[in-house]
């Protein structure tokens, strides 16, 4: 054997020696951030880990921190965080990086079987063993009750995912903090609940009621006591027999459904919403929009009347999903056996926009009684930017008070007095006869409130003035509802109307617009009129702009009753939130609410499906840059004014009034 060199031996003995005094060795350090919806700044942080004596440090103004183990300590370790703000623990299984943060504390007292601060104080190798071996089940536990009450999903590992102050999962500890700050309830609450493994929202208390929700809703006995309904009459380009489908109606949750399914089904099904139906307490049943398209394309469909009236999104979200999930139990009660479809979109009008468009966030999903996993929408004319419509709905109102000479008029006093200040209003804005067709202004005042009722809902663009004139959806909509807000209709208790966003524009008149912004009332919404709520769904469920399947939406530009600003609003929101890549959003070229041919409705719903299939994104309409949308042809891209018998007589007619006034495509 070969003698060792006296140099190596050396290196190696010297080596020996800076391991024996930790020289080689450096600290084990651990990493982490701390905050419950906003950072624990300059927070005390303290370790204790198995073997050796605590060790503290302090968090950055952003709620890092970083912390050496002492001599002799080991893994695992519990981090406790204590500032002004809250005292937070986190778990640290080795070295590196950890969150400190409420689903953390959630997690220890799952994983313990007690309390984070309980399992602190006396944390010991037990402790320490129960927690690694619980953690997985833990964590799922914690996703689970969190998700509903903070209304969005926690993504990655909750002990160790990386976050930022204001990101998706600091969200998290937002929505959760508001919670239980409307529960009157603190975080500890529910570390009791994951200690004893319960449901969160058994921890807390019954949510406050609504008076809308107590309405007398009932079906139409008619409609109750109908099994089915009547086929579709054929048409000469049919190649189904519309008469050979299965029809059956019925009552589910106190609404009234209508499901088809053609004889030849294609395994898909769509849930139509259909949009607003009024303030009576008559729920009647409904057929599905391109029902004969679907029939011939082999798609089954499923309709519901809700379970109540009025502008309630939550109903209609909730009984459409409810009926969705019992297609293949209400097909086996009629004596048809069917597989659970492969593919479930859902498309809606108006306020079935809103609910086709909400069906598809990531709210929703994280809230709802009745979850579906939809593979598409297309909302047409939708209230794509939620309660904002109410909002338009208020700056129009203010600004006619302010423009007819009415600047301290109260918002709700429009219908006091036999409508005294509506008459003064009316009379002072438009021509004698509103709001018969043409719609003209009424002077000065008049052409200047038509300038603002344009700028509100959209901007400068083609056909908002045969909207303004003829397409009577402003008198039919917005104006027939100035002076109301949700609580007055009960779908809230506290009032949601809130107009301090808006900058009034008088086109060419700069003086006069200040003038009209100096003068005009502001509303302001109650906190937490629309809060997140801890039994389902929010009272009106919010279209944030959170989307992951292709959504397809139409909209007219001469609609004044749900304008054309809320695809800009809901263009925003995507983009805000990254998923912009998920939204086609087209432009019609009609004159009034909803005035779509069934040509523009199943081109957008057949490339949605193509979408969702092979994955081939289609086009559609720019609709934020202002000189786009003002330009003349815009729209033109996806009109087809191309007719079939199945088509309104009333959109017939107005594609007519378009093509008279010389702006119809392509010919402009």
């Amino acid at each position: 054997m070969n003698a060792m060199p006296r140099s190596y031996l050396l290196t190696l003995i010297g080596s020996a020696v800076l391991v024996a005094c930790g020289g080689s060795n450096p600290p084990l350090t651990i990493t982490g951030q701390a905050a419950n919806g906003a950072a624990l700044a300059s927070a005390s942080v303290v370790a204790k880990c198995m073997g050796g004596t605590s060790t503290s440090s302090t968090t950055a103004a952003d709620g890092t921190f970083s912390i050496d183990l002492k001599m002799g300590q080991n893994f695992p370790c519990l981090v406790q965080v204590s500032g002004s703000a809250a005292t937070l623990y986190g778990f640290a299984d080795a070295e590196g990086r950890i969150n400190v943060t409420p689903l953390t504390d959630l997690v220890i007292s799952k994983a313990s079987g007690s309390s984070a601060s309980v399992t602190y104080d006396a944390f010991d190798a037990a402790k320490g063993a129960a927690i690694r071996s619980n953690l997985a089940s833990a964590k799922d536990y914690v996703v689970a009750e969190v998700t509903p009450l903070a209304g969005i999903a926690p993504t990655g590992d909750l002990l160790t995912q990386a976050f930022k102050i204001g990101d998706a999962n600091d969200k998290v500890f937002d929505g959760l903090g508001s919670a239980l700050r409307a529960a009157g309830k603190t975080l500890a609450s529910l570390e009791t609940a994951a200690a004893a493994g319960t449901a969160f929202k058994a921890a807390l208390p019954a949510e406050e009621p609504r008076p809308h929700d107590s309405f007398p809703y009932a079906v139409k006995p008619a409609d109750a006591a109908a099994t089915t309904f009547a086929a579709m009459a054929a048409a000469t380009t049919d190649t189904v027999d519309m008469g050979s489908t299965s029809r059956w109606q019925g009552v589910l949750g106190g609404a009234v459904y209508r499901v088809e399914v053609p004889a030849n089904w294609n395994g898909e099904l769509v849930m139509y919403a259909h949009g607003y139906a009024g303030e009576d307490m008559v729920l009647s049943a409904n057929d599905a929009a391109i029902r004969r398209y679907l029939i011939q394309n082999g798609y089954a469909w499923g309709a519901s009347s809700y379970s109540k009236k009025s502008y309630d999104v939550r109903a209609g979200v909730e009984d459409t999903n409810a009926l969705a999930l019992k297609f293949v139990s209400i097909a086996k009660e009629r004596g048809r056996t069917l597989a659970a479809p492969g593919k479930t979109y859902i498309m809606g009008h108006s306020m079935g926009g809103h609910i086709a468009a909400a069906a598809v966030e990531a709210e929703t999903m994280a809230t709802a009684n009745n979850k579906v996993k939809y593979d598409g929408a297309v909302p047409m004319c939708g209230v794509m930017g939620d309660t904002e419509l109410f909002n338009t709905f208020g700056a129009m109102q203010l600004t006619a008070h302010t423009l007819a000479g009415q600047p301290n008029t109260p918002y709700a006093d429009w219908n006091k007095d036999n409508g005294k200040v509506k008459a003064t209003v009316t009379a002072a804005l438009f021509a004698t006869g509103f709001p018969a067709a043409p719609v003209s202004p009424n002077g000065a005042a008049g052409l200047a409130y038509s300038a603002v009722l344009k700028n509100l809902t959209g901007g400068t663009r083609p056909l908002f003035d045969l909207g303004y004139a003829y397409g009577g959806s402003f008198a039919a909509g917005p104006y027939s509802f100035f002076g109301i807000d949700t609580i007055m209709t009960g779908l809230t208790t506290k009032s949601g109307t809130d107009t301090t966003r808006f900058t009034y524009v008088i086109d060419g008149d700069a003086a006069a617009s200040a003038a009209l912004n100096a003068a005009t009332q502001k509303l302001t919404a109650d906190a937490d009129f629309n809060r997140l709520r801890r039994d389902g769904l929010r009272w009106i469920p919010k279209v944030n702009g959170q989307v992951s399947v292709p959504v397809v939406t139409l909209h007219t530009l001469g609609d004044l009753f749900v304008p054309f600003n809320m695809q800009q609003i809901y263009r925003n929101r995507v983009v805000a939130n990254g998923s912009d890549q998920w939204v086609v959003q087209r432009a019609i070229r009609g004159v009034t609410h909803c005035d779509f041919t069934n040509a523009e409705q199943t081109k957008a719903f057949s490339d949605m499906v193509k979408w969702v299939k092979q994955g081939t994104k289609p086009v559609g309409d720019d609709v934020l840059t202002a000189s786009t949308v003002a330009a003349a042809n815009y729209g033109c891209t996806y009109t087809n004014n191309t007719t079939d018998g199945d088509d309104a007589a009333s959109t017939k007619a107005l594609r007519g009034l378009v093509a008279q006034a010389g702006k119809s495509c392509p010919a402009l």
